[in-house]
């Protein structure tokens, strides 16, 4: 009963397998959910955003889960949307987007 050959070459598929899987799904995601997290640490006033649902907005306030978004200056129309749907920042308060 020589059994240990096929269960070796299924044991070993299975641990390139969860190594692959590792490798190409959980170490590009880890990276990717950390420079997330650093990016809704660095919203703050005046920044302007963009959410998940592409709607674009200057931040007027930031409390520790949501952040109120103005998406129209003239009529002053604000919005409260959680930290999590802001996707990026398309530019950061105070820094000047115009070159000379």
């Amino acid at each position: 009963m020589n059994f240990s050959s096929p269960l070796l070459l299924f044991g070993g598929y299975a641990v390139i397998l969860f190594v692959a899987i590792y490798l190409f799904v959980w170490v590009p995601n880890k990276k990717k959910n950390k420079q997330m997290r650093e990016m809704h640490a660095s919203i703050a006033p005046w920044d302007t955003v963009i959410t998940i649902g592409g709607i674009i907005g200057t931040v007027k306030e930031r409390d520790e889960n949501t952040v109120t978004l103005i998406t129209d200056q003239e009529k002053e129309v604000t919005m409260k949307v959680l930290l999590m749907a802001v996707s990026q920042i398309k530019e950061k308060a105070g820094e000047n987007t115009s070159e000379s």
